[in-house]
């Protein structure tokens, strides 16, 4: 009974490093994908439609699972006649080494978190959503001074654009993402263009609503600039550095997308997700010796 349980532990150690290594290879390629694919796309269907192109890193990760998850019951079945021999080396220190990267990771977000939350009750943060379950704008002490009567109703519907689109419920996907994928550079990377896409969107969102306030707009989004605290859960309306900012007011120069162009592109952006879903599928190992 012993010997059934050891092989027990010792295999979902090694299934669970399996997983997360398949699904972070599988990410990686998707995120690769994906990053040569955005410009092409925000071009040809805005950043509005290809914010959700970033929908294809999670579904190739989730993907490469399936055929994992055929093996596992089948090796399952194996396991008390000493038929399974598939092994991971040093799959126990490995999945301790990740945790303890993932408990770093979390620890950090944490100090972030607070640091930015203390930032906006004194006024220093901001304008930014707060806040998951009950979302709340924050605004800078001198919101009312800095910025106009204009600047102040765009700055509302750029921040009740992410609320509308449940864009603190994503931040809170992508910082799981980035606990399972911490030691994967390319899930840092797609985090960091993730966040800006979601603003690019937002932008565009603004700019729909209000096509004779690009002026105005980018004045605002120049004057929200501010080099305060990040926070990895929060949407702030210009945070990140200055190239962000740069490639934001650059975006507001782009013209509308024509109802044709936009149709052929989100074919196209379909046709590149299912492909992509597949062919990870399919060149996945379908054992675990392979």
């Amino acid at each position: 009974m012993s010997d059934v349980s050891t092989m027990r532990e010792v295999m979902t150690s090694d299934l669970a490093v399996l997983f997360l290594l398949r699904a972070n290879i599988a990410a990686a390629i998707a995120i690769l994908v994906v990053l040569a694919a955005r410009p092409m796309v925000r071009r040809l269907i805005g950043p509005t439609q290809g914010y959700w192109l970033w929908a294809l890193v999670p579904v190739a990760a989730a993907t490469s699972l399936f055929p994992s998850l055929q093996d596992f019951m089948s090796s399952w079945r194996q396991m008390g006649t000493g038929g399974n021999d598939f092994s991971i080396p040093y799959s126990g220190p490995l999945l301790v080494a990740f945790f303890i990267g993932a408990a770093v990771t979390l620890v950090l977000f944490v100090i972030g978190e607070v640091r930015f939350r203390r930032m906006a009750r004194a006024g220093l943060a901001g304008p930014a959503v707060m806040g998951l379950a009950w979302q709340t704008i924050v605004v800078p002490h001198d919101y009312h001074e800095r910025f106009g009567p204009a600047e102040r109703a765009l700055i509302s519907r750029h921040e009740l654009t992410h609320i509308d689109r449940s864009h603190p419920l994503h931040n809170r996907l992508i910082a799981a993402a980035l606990l399972l994928g911490w030691f994967n550079p390319l899930v840092h990377v797609a985090a960091h263009c993730m966040r800006l896409d979601q603003e690019l969107a937002c932008d565009a969102a603004v700019m729909e609503q209000n096509p004779g306030s690009r002026r105005a707009y980018a004045e605002t989004l120049l004057k929200a600039h501010s080099d305060t605290p990040w926070s990895t859960f929060a949407c702030a309306l210009a945070d990140g550095g200055r190239h962000p900012l740069e490639v934001r007011l650059q975006a507001l120069r782009s013209p509308k997308v024509s109802l044709r162009r936009y149709l052929v592109a989100a074919g196209l952006v379909s046709g590149l997700a299912a492909a992509t879903a597949l062919g990870i599928w399919t060149l996945a190992p379908q054992t675990f010796g392979a």
